[in-house]
């Protein structure tokens, strides 16, 4: 009780990192994905631009979507309004753009500037001294290590190396090297050593972080420049090689090249891939580099100002047969050595109206496509509509378009959202989704269908002070939990509530509460958090604090809470019987471009979860730049 009572007291003398906290709609998306790979990549990319603005008075399109803050409509406004009535004269200025709001405005403030009119032409000089130079230490108990450096000048050079060791792992077992060119003469793109390919709508390959279903009903489209720099911790989702891409009047082409070694397990010369990147044991230990992996690819775009269509193709080839195993969801999936897929993308804007899709084809000819809208349909509303048929043949490595799982495959579906803005401080947000798959998964035997809704309502009455009240339904069908021969297919609904309040009491002081209850079949759970932040005045300190309660009646109720606060690092928690968790974290910046971080994280368990034990997380991080 003692403990509860100081760590209550710690909260209310916390304090709230702008620079590095995820917004209420970040993390509502990240606890919907479930699963989130080790991608820092728009984590370094944002804060790169806290130091070099994008000048909102030269910046094209590309360095607009780069932020993902902005809609593909909210971009072409504000193009629209530049060309028209000439440069901004303030950053307030953004309000006259439809579609452009406070709200928005602030969360755009700390990347954009006013200024700096001329256009930019850098010489090579340019390039390798106006970015910065950063070191980055972390370690994670017990005995996860990260080291990276990294010169970064954000669109236009970035190269760097990182190495890192997971927990029970003997040596530094994964290392990264790279280097990348952006905008320099016709050169739109130069990736050497680890790069990432995000084609399309992420039909054929995408290896960014993109989220799906969630509050932010508009963000429903995969944007990202094609080649980006790889410098993040995971160990899969990243080719390693040589790409480029060549711009020239309205005709943009890109080609890359990879060789890679995969972790595997071969069997009498059939293998299957381990994405993991854990080689702590002998066994996880014979599975490192494996399998070979050569990958070529490219893509042919062509791009006017209000539309562009595209062509992709990619090919991987392995050094032994890949075969999953022979169980019946698996009849569909690839086996061989090669395999081919090919695409066609487009976008285009016309008046209030965005259309954007792609069509895909994998070298069994089975196919995958996806097609989408969004639109302003009054001053005050958007809608968005989403439609996608993945065959349940249809095969590709890297694929990651919007959908009920983490690939695209098997799957028909119909997005429908709005977003109102009923006055300036209330907006009403909502979708729908129903969707089948025509042959059987991994959680059921037959094949299903599922729908889903979620209405939110966000409270916004001045920059210090945001509510909002979210409420989601989803009824799907899976296999029944029961000892019977036979796994009839089941109904499962499930509903949940959750309502938080971030308030900033004085400055440099802001308290978050959430309270979330969820329902699904005979079990019921409850969370409840508070978080707070604080910043010592006149010193270089700065804390953070959240104590979270939590009981669920079993795994079907798991509540997710996304735990950042330290630079770069998120933290997706998984929190199901009874029990508590608390955190605390603080920086200390020593110098101007010295800071360090620690945290210390804690998840408790009642007695009557025997089944679980608990958990400390210890993080420790500095930062260096130069």
């Amino acid at each position: 009780m003692a403990i509860k009572k100081s760590l209550i007291l710690l909260l209310l003398y916390s304090q709230y990192i702008h620079a590095q906290e995820l917004t209420a709609t970040a993390e509502n998306q990240l606890e919907n994905h479930m699963a989130i790979p080790d991608d820092d990549a728009q984590l370094q990319l944002l804060n790169g631009y806290t130091r070099h603005k994008i000048s909102l008075n030269t910046a094209d399109a590309a360095a607009l979507q780069s932020l993902g803050l902005l809609s593909p409509l909210q971009i072409t406004n504000f193009m629209l309004y530049r060309q028209l009535l000439g440069k901004l004269l303030s950053i307030y200025e953004l309000q006259a753009i439809p579609g452009f709001d406070a709200a928005l405005i602030r969360s755009l403030l700390p990347y954009v500037q006013v200024g700096e009119d001329l256009q930019p032409h850098h010489t090579l000089k340019d390039y390798t001294h106006n970015g910065d130079h950063a070191f980055l230490c972390r370690y994670n108990n017990p005995g996860k290590l990260l080291l990276r450096y990294r010169y970064n000048y954000p669109n236009y050079i970035s190269w760097g190396m990182l190495t890192e060791k997971d927990a029970g792992e003997r040596l530094f077992d994964f290392n990264s090297a790279h280097l990348f060119v952006k905008n320099y003469k016709h050169i739109k793109a130069l990736a050497l050593g680890d790069f990432t390919v995000n084609m399309g709508q992420g039909l054929i390959n995408w290896q960014t972080l993109a989220l799906g279903k969630g509050p932010a009903v508009m963000q429903i489209k995969r944007e990202s420049d094609l080649l980006r720099p790889y410098a993040s911790a995971g160990e899969f989702y990243f080719y390693r090689g040589a790409g480029i891409t060549i711009q020239h009047d309205n005709w943009q082409g890109t080609a890359f090249i990879s060789l890679r070694q995969l972790d595997g397990t071969i069997d009498t010369l059939l293998a299957s891939l381990y994405s993991s990147g854990y080689h702590r044991t002998d066994t996880e230990r014979k599975k490192r580099n494996a399998i070979q992996q050569f990958t070529t690819g490219g893509n042919l775009s062509f791009i006017k100002q209000n539309w562009h269509a595209g062509i992709n193709i990619i090919r991987h080839h392995y050094s032994v047969p890949l075969q999953k195993d022979n169980k019946p969801y698996n009849l569909f999936a690839f086996s061989g050595t090669q395999l081919t897929n090919a695409s066609i993308d487009y976008a285009a804007t016309w008046k209030n109206l965005h259309f954007f899709g792609e069509i895909a084809i994998s070298d069994n000819l089975k196919t995958g496509m996806v097609h989408g809208i969004l639109a302003s349909v009054a001053k005050n509303a958007d809608i968005s509509i989403l439609y996608r048929h993945y065959n349940q043949a249809y095969q590709s490595m890297y694929n990651n378009a919007f959908g009920e799982y983490y690939k695209a495959v098997n799957e028909r579906g119909l997005y429908t959202a709005i977003a109102l803005k009923i006055t300036p401080y209330l907006i009403v947000n909502g979708y729908a989704d129903v969707f089948s798959f025509p042959w059987l998964s991994y959680s059921i035997n037959t094949p299903a269908n599922g729908k889903e809704v979620l209405l939110s309502l966000t409270y916004t009455p001045d920059k210090h002070t945001e509510a909002f009240i979210r409420y989601s339904y989803s009824t799907k069908q899976q296999k029944e939990n029961d000892n019977n021969f036979i796994k009839w297919p089941v109904q499962v609904k499930k509903q949940s509530w959750r309502c938080q309040t971030t308030m900033q009491l004085k400055e440099g002081l802001i308290i978050k509460s959430r309270v979330e209850v969820n329902r699904s079949a005979n079990q019921q759970g409850f969370l409840l958090f508070l978080d707070a932040a604080y910043q010592l005045p006149k010193t270089s300190f700065t804390f953070s604090g959240r104590y979270i309660t939590f009981v669920t009646g079993g795994t079907a109720t798991t509540m997710y809470v996304i735990t950042s606060g330290i630079l770069y690092e998120y933290m997706l928690s998984q929190l199901y019987g009874r029990g508590c968790q608390y955190q605390l974290c603080t920086r200390w910046r020593l110098m101007p471009r010295l800071s360090l971080w620690a945290r210390f994280q804690q998840t408790v368990y009642s007695a009557f979860a025997s089944e679980q034990s608990n958990k400390n997380v210890i993080t420790l991080q500095m930062q260096q730049l130069f």
